[in-house]
């Protein structure tokens, strides 16, 4: 199996490169380069092409190189703060062209009249003016490569060991020879050497291609790998459900599962009966009904008379699957709820249950894995939102398994390329179909000064006899950020409806607080609740037909249609409104994209978009790769071409042994 970044074996030590002594190891170690991979795998930040141009064939905004001569005196200017600008005329290319510099005075004594000089910087076109960053004194052309080290050492030091790890060292890995063929790819050697010692644009750009291909495909082979090892072939891995009895309790279903949900349980349980332990995602956009899917699963290993556990990573989202699942059972299952907020009393009685095997199904949080909890015989792992938990919590889970079979959920529509590549090792069931009956929530953008319109508007569901949830991103005023904390809204809202309608709840209150508040509003009791984003997810209150977001520009589009999802859960019309002034382009954007549409996964790519992969989460992923060149925002078709090479490869390489 190959290593990402290691095309040299042995990875030979920095330190036995020629040049490199104890002074300069140091500085590199200190930038974590410790061996020749780790050089050529630092590429450069930048690129500036030295060679000289006709300034006559470039663009508005070039950037450019150009050779002319000294026309005026330079003259320099200063301005407040100490900074200052220095203006000189010169011929370039037969046009008089005004060169300006930015805060290097010192170069008024190397502007002789009459004198060819090189400068190098970007060429306003309109103006004939070029905003000049330096005067160019190397004479041989080409690029001067730039790399980001911190300022431990000069790029052109580092760009000597690179060269010495080129004229010394064998390259032996390389892509297999009927991809590179296939797709017009450089050997990887050849592609490193270009980046670090380019020779046209073209150069560049070939050698960029091929190095994305190389880690995406490296990368899903090494997912491949994750997965042959995480799917081993064991008889009892195999849950022999009672299919008749299944299929009864999906037949008193008070409703028809919708094609997407049945596609999806048709996939598990298919999965259940095979001798390879399931490793499922089950993905799908807010109010799509995949607790119900989940439940079945659940339902088939009890017809075994064996467990399930549902870990989720929240008391609150704990609380609304144990009343959904006691909803949709109905005594059919033995369901328990194990929190941090569970009493000792209670706990004591719910592990000696568990370990008796009297409990079919337990839903908890992360208490479901603390020491002291023993199962009877654990046959299906559910993790909800499970990019909330760390790898380890998961494995400390799933280790304590009879039957290894693990099904994912998120309500967290997923873009394709972080599905292949978080996700990849995973078979992915999706449920995109709402359920019958669910009208589309309308979306609107509103000004601050437009806030008493909204009121009114809210006023009228209430009326109606409905609830409101009301989002604020912060708990407290802030000194920095001009934004509206929960307890001002709070404040407006009991104005204008009275504090006994209005519910408060935060992520710093203590749990038992939270429950209470949530329960209130729930029984309609106070049919309006103030709240920070602790109601991203999983809270179900079918009667809740109105959202207002305090300050939408603050969220990003995966987590505002998160919240949107809160309403527009019966069928009854809802409403979600933004209230924003955003100050600026991406801001706005984001209230144009929201207002347009409602589906999430077409959301969840211009999330990704906006974003980028390290944040879309909105907690660095768990096992996201940080790749060199390639962007998953950017290089979807990469990726594909990528993933289908890798299990082509993979194939073929089991095949001859």
């Amino acid at each position: 199996m190959p290593v990402m970044y290691q095309v040299v074996t042995p990875p030979t030590p920095i330190e036995d490169l020629k040049g490199v002594g104890p002074k300069l190891r140091d500085k590199l170690l200190e930038l974590d380069i410790k061996d020749v991979n780790d050089v050529v795998f630092n590429l450069p930040s930048g690129h500036e092409n030295l060679t000289v141009m006709d300034l006559t064939e470039a663009g508005h905004n070039d950037k450019v190189t150009v050779s002319g001569t000294v026309q005026t005196e330079p003259a320099l200017a200063y301005f407040r703060g100490g900074k200052n600008r220095l203006t000189v005329f010169m011929e370039i290319n037969g046009m008089y062209v005004k060169v300006v510099f930015f805060n290097q005075p010192y170069l008024k004594d190397k502007l002789k009249v009459g004198e060819t000089v090189k400068v190098s910087g970007k060429f306003q076109r309109h103006k004939l003016e070029i905003n000049a960053q330096r005067l160019v004194y190397d004479t041989s052309g080409g690029y001067r490569v730039k790399y980001s080290l911190g300022g431990v050492m000069h790029s052109k030091t580092f760009h000597k060991i690179v060269a010495e790890v080129f004229a010394n060292c064998i390259f032996n890995y390389d892509l297999p020879e009927d991809l590179k063929e296939k797709y017009r790819l450089l050997s990887v050697r050849e592609a490193l050497r270009r980046l670090h010692f380019p020779q046209s644009p073209h150069d560049i750009n070939e050698a960029r291609r091929t190095i994305k291909f190389y880690e995406l495909f490296i990368f899903q082979l090494q997912l491949m790998e994750k997965r042959k090892r995480e799917r081993v072939r064991n008889e009892r891995y195999i849950v022999d459900y009672d299919i008749e009895a299944l299929r009864t309790f999906i037949d008193t279903l008070p409703f028809e599962l919708t094609d997407d949900q049945k596609r999806s349980v048709n996939e598990i349980c298919r999965d259940l009966k095979q001798n390879v332990s399931m490793h499922r995602l089950l993905q799908g956009d807010v109010g799509s009904g995949k607790t119900i899917v989940a439940g079945i699963a659940s339902f088939a290993v009890k017809t075994i008379q064996e467990q399930t556990a549902l870990m989720v990573p929240t008391e609150v989202l704990a609380n609304q699957h144990y009343q959904s699942f006691l909803e949709i059972f109905d005594g059919l299952l033995n369901i328990a709820k194990l929190t941090g907020n569970t009493s000792r009393k209670e706990k004591i009685g719910i592990l000696a249950a568990l370990e008796s095997g009297e409990i079919d199904l337990i839903i908890g949080t992360h208490a479901l894995i603390e020491e002291d909890v023993v199962f009877n015989r654990l046959s299906l792992i559910i993790t909800d939102e499970q990019h909330r938990f760390g790898v380890n919590q998961r494995k400390r889970l799933n280790d304590r398994a009879y039957r290894k079979n693990v099904l994912y959920m998120t309500a967290t529509p997923i873009p394709r390329t972080l599905s292949i590549t978080t996700f990849g090792d995973m078979d992915i069931s999706i449920i995109k179909e709402m359920p019958k009956g669910r009208k589309p929530v309308e979306t609107y953008w509103r000004r601050f000064d437009e806030t008493n319109e909204v009121l009114n508007a809210l006023a009228a569901e209430i009326k109606k006899g409905h609830n409101a949830y009301i989002v604020a991103p912060l708990i407290e005023e802030s000194e920095t950020l001009d934004l509206k904390n929960v307890q001002e809204i709070f404040q407006l809202f009991t104005d204008r409806f009275g504090e006994e309608n209005v519910e408060l709840v935060h992520g710093r209150m203590k749990p038992d607080e939270k429950d209470a508040g949530m329960r209130r509003f729930e029984s309609h009791e106070k049919p309006v609740l103030v709240s920070t984003t602790v109601i991203e997810v999983g809270i179900n209150v079918p009667n809740a037909t109105f959202m207002v977001i305090f300050n939408a520009e603050r969220f990003g589009l995966s987590t505002l249609h998160q919240l949107r999802g809160r309403v527009g859960r019966s069928d009854k019309q809802s409403y979600c409104v933004l209230i924003s002034d955003p100050k600026t382009e991406n801001a706005k954007l984001r209230m144009d994209i929201m207002t347009s549409t409602t589906d999430g996964f077409e959301l969840s790519e211009r999330d990704l978009e906006m974003r980028g992969p390290g944040d879309y989460f909105g907690v660095r992923q768990s096992g996201l790769p940080q790749f060199k060149v390639a962007d998953l925002a950017e290089d979807y078709r990469v990726l594909e071409h990528a993933r289908m090479s890798a299990i082509e490869y993979s194939a073929k390489m089991e095949a001859d042994g």
